[in-house]
Formats: structure tokens, sequence, C-alpha cells
């Protein structure tokens, strides 16, 4: 009996080790640029930051991304795909990944509804963006810095399209609700 559950313990270590343990991808050829940008592109996004290319939900980018995510909606989880690879993050499933030296952790938590939110962390506390799944309610942006705290973006949904709104400053300023120019970020020093 003791043996099976030591067997037991075992797989389970096993497999909670294969799970924690980040993907790698490639690193890029090019030099890394450094700080990043936010476009907005009908319903979706491009990020790019520290070599990372991702493109959200339905955003169609020049060059391949590395990784593709599209946000839950009713009854199905956020899906995250890499080339042929697609998995569903359920609610606070995370998934890291590391290209060159640059790491990136996708975690999905509870939205401001049923939907889950995407958390992209890059690297250590580097840079945080919160993808909510459903649009939320213009008086509510204040509190997105205390529902997700450490959070330096946000990527909204507003009148049907992506929108970027810096969190942790005193004004609820949102960009990219006009034009397609790109939203500017840097490292935050914590």
């Amino acid at each position: 009996m003791a043996t099976a559950t030591a067997m037991a313990v075992l797989v389970w270590w096993a497999c909670l080790a294969a799970q924690a343990a980040p993907l790698r991808l490639p690193a890029g050829k090019g030099a890394v640029a450094q700080g990043g940008s936010v476009t907005a592109s009908a319903q979706g996004a491009l990020i790019r930051y520290r070599g990372w290319l991702l493109a959200i939900d339905g955003a169609v980018p020049e060059e391949r991304p590395d990784i593709v995510l599209t946000s839950a909606d009713a009854g199905h989880a956020p899906q995250l795909q890499i080339g042929p690879m697609r998995r569903g993050l359920p609610l606070w499933s995370a998934f890291e990944l590391v290209k060159g030296s640059a790491r990136l952790r996708i975690t999905a938590l509870p939205g401001s509804d049923a939907l889950p939110a995407l958390l992209l962390d890059f690297g250590d506390s580097d840079y945080r963006i919160v993808i909510p799944a459903a649009p939320i309610e213009r008086q509510a942006y204040p509190l997105l810095a205390q529902r997700f705290p450490g959070a330096d973006l946000a990527l909204l949904l507003h009148e049907g399209r992506r929108v970027m709104l810096p969190l942790g400053h005193g004004s609820a300023q949102v960009f990219g609700a006009e034009q397609a120019v790109p939203y500017r970020f840097s490292k935050v020093k914590r």
C-alpha cells in the first residue's frame, strides 16, 4: 500500500513539474527593441514587447506571431495558440513561455463578469497587461487597478474594438478609440 501511495505522489509531482516547465521558443535573429507597443485593430490588438509578437482576438500582423490569443466567450475558455499547438486556459491556469532571455506568463483570472480575463506578465514583474473578455463600463475603469493589482495596462473592449487604458495613473485616458496609432510603453520599475 505504501508503494502505491508513493508511486501516486511521484506521478502527481512529475505532472506538476511538467506543467510548470516553460515552453521555450527560438529567439529572434535581430536585436530586441527596447520598449513595446500595443496597436488596436478591429476587435483585436497586436502587442510587441521584448522580442514577442502577440496577436489578440483576430488581429492579423504582417509577420507570423509568436502567440495567438483568443479571449473567452460564453462557454469557452480563452485560447492560446503557438504554431499548430492550441490549448484552452481555464480559470486560474497559467502558461509560461521563454523566448531567448524574455519570459512571458499568461494567466486566466476571474473577470468582472463570468468570463475570464487574461493577464500577460512579461519577465520578472517587468510589464503586465490585462485583457478582460467582456466590455467594462467607463465608470468602472478606475476600479481595474484595484481588481488587477500590478497591471500596468488594460486592453479593453470599447464599442466593438480594443482600446488601451494605462492603469495606476490618476486619469482614465483611453488610447486607440479614434485611430490605430500604437500605444508605446517601456519597462516599469517596481
